[in-house]
């Protein structure tokens, strides 16, 4: 069990490392090879899936009202 405030915290930090990682991949676009770029694209995006299923995902199952999806 989460108490309800540390969820929010967690959920808030998950949140802002998806908005970083995003940011990165944003910015590395045209500024390295395509294959390069490719690569990124990918370990960021399993690194974001990784924060969505093993840290959202617990939050959410706990405080279903956080889930801004929903």
């Amino acid at each position: 069990m989460i108490e309800k405030e540390c969820a929010i915290e967690i959920q808030r930090h998950a949140l802002q490392a998806i908005t970083e990682l995003t940011k990165l991949l944003n910015q590395s676009q045209g500024r390295c090879s395509a294959a390069r770029f490719e690569e990124l694209k990918e370990g960021l995006g399993r690194s974001i899936g990784a924060i969505q299923m093993g840290i959202l995902e617990i939050v959410n199952a706990e405080f279903p009202e956080l889930d801004d999806l929903q």
